[in-house]
């Protein structure tokens, strides 16, 4: 992937739902949580304000 990842917590509900299997990828055994939205990920791109968990 050469692009820069948008963080899940810009993601619209529309692509939750269009790209399920990469979000399950994303989530799958999380090390990180956005302080803003609690959203959690494996990998700390995919969040704004990434923390680790």
């Amino acid at each position: 992937m050469g692009e820069k990842a948008k963080p899940l917590c810009n993601w619209s509900k529309g692509q939750y739902v269009k790209q399920l299997e990469e979000l399950k990828q994303i989530v799958a055994d999380p090390r990180f949580v956005c302080r803003d939205c609690g959203r959690a990920a494996h990998e700390k791109k995919w969040l704004c304000k990434p923390v680790r968990i």
